[in-house]
């Protein structure tokens, strides 16, 4: 390897920029270059460790009941929020509603019946069928 290319392989070193394959090939040229770089190198090829082949598994592992427990607090911190809000706006919802007398309501339905001109239709008789809160039905005869 040229003396400038292992030069600038070295400050990319120092500086902590060099991918895994420069930095193999680096200790492996060293015994070309300083006497300190290649006690260095000597040092590193002595003390690599090889990490064991389950340790990301064992790390998720240890990740994931913690955020397991911070998942479940945010859950159950979000739905108290939700219920208190909805309790408030039912609380205010129903405070501002006014209850009508039964003169009130006459006077708005006469108000109501006001504004349907008149109709000179004859009125039929009618039975009712079905009745209840919701609906009416009712039959002519003629």
């Amino acid at each position: 390897m040229k003396e400038s290319k292992l030069k600038k392989l070295l400050e990319a070193y120092k500086a902590g920029e060099t991918t895994l394959e420069e930095e193999r090939l680096l200790l492996e040229q060293t015994k070309e270059t300083e006497p300190l770089w290649e006690a260095w190198s000597t040092f590193v090829k002595n003390n690599k460790i090889e990490p064991p082949k389950d340790l990301n598994d064992r790390l998720w592992e240890s990740f994931e009941p913690k955020t397991r427990s911070r998942r479940k607090k945010v859950v159950v911190m979000l739905s108290a929020a939700a219920t208190v809000l909805v309790l408030v706006a039912l609380a205010m919802g129903n405070l501002g509603q006014k209850e009508l007398s039964y003169s009130e309501k006459e006077a708005l339905l006469n108000e109501a019946l006001e504004l349907f001109p008149e109709t000179t239709e004859e009125v039929t008789e009618r039975e009712v069928i079905y009745e209840n809160e919701m609906i009416t039905v009712y039959t002519a005869s003629e």
